[in-house]
């Protein structure tokens, strides 16, 4: 059986129900807001057989010492042919997964 629910600030909500929006509009409401300033960036390319795509890929340091900004862009031969996925990543997570 595959069910579909939503994961917000540690608990699991059903996707349809009520109680999920108004826990995300608390969340929002208390989250913290950040200005990050993101320097030089390194560029990559690669392929991933798995999504039979060519991957555009930067990495860039922030402002925030442990704080690495990402940009993945994926082309491919199927619908959406771009996807584009930017995020803020811990420093430390990375090297705890490459390890």
């Amino acid at each position: 059986m595959k069910r579909t629910a939503l994961l917000v600030a540690g608990k699991v909500f059903n996707l349809s129900g009520d109680d999920a929006a108004e826990e995300v509009e608390r969340e929002v409401g208390k989250a913290i807001t950040l200005d990050l300033d993101v320097g030089p960036t390194v560029f990559q390319v690669g392929v991933s057989r798995s999504d039979k795509a060519v991957i555009l890929h930067w990495t860039g340091m922030t402002n925030i010492r442990n704080i690495i900004w990402q940009r993945f862009i994926l082309m491919r031969f199927r619908w959406p042919p771009f996807q584009r996925i930017s995020c803020f990543i811990n420093e430390e997570e990375v090297e705890h997964v490459s390890s």
